[in-house]
């Protein structure tokens, strides 16, 4: 059995601890591929696109699309009961990262596939600082 690392909110192995560091810093990062350029999401060890294994930790613009979404009548973490219901979606970033996330602060009638948005960072129970997004200002 693997043992969860202290720091990494979700993680069992703490390869993606930059990711979370930079959220609690106000800031997206993922891995970026050192010789094509490729950002990736969740961390890993070899590029999807060229397989090279040379990669760092960039901080991408926090803009993107909601490509898809859904409104939650249950909370499905006790840090959410008070939020019933809330909004997640699928947000593709202007770098090419798609990341599911909350949506926040949209009018009453919601939130659109294809609405612009911007991170914000929340505290969210134990998982610690996370990145959700809202509509451009």
């Amino acid at each position: 059995m693997i043992d969860a690392t202290a720091e990494a909110p979700f993680g069992l192995t703490g390869d993606d601890q930059p990711f979370w560091d930079g959220a609690a810093q106000g800031r997206l990062t993922f891995q970026r591929c050192d010789d094509c350029g490729f950002v990736r999401w969740p961390a890993a060890g070899v590029c999807p696109e060229c397989l090279s294994r040379a990669a760092i930790w960039a901080q991408v613009e926090g803009t993107g699309v909601i490509w898809s979404h859904v409104v939650y009548h249950r909370a499905y973490a006790a840090s959410l009961k008070q939020d019933v219901p809330y909004a997640v979606g699928l947000v593709e970033l202007a770098c090419g990262v798609r990341l599911v996330s909350r949506l926040v602060g949209f009018p009453a009638s919601g939130p659109q596939v294809g609405d612009r948005v911007s991170a914000r960072y929340q505290e969210v129970g134990d998982h610690g600082t996370v990145a959700v997004f809202g509509p451009v200002d």
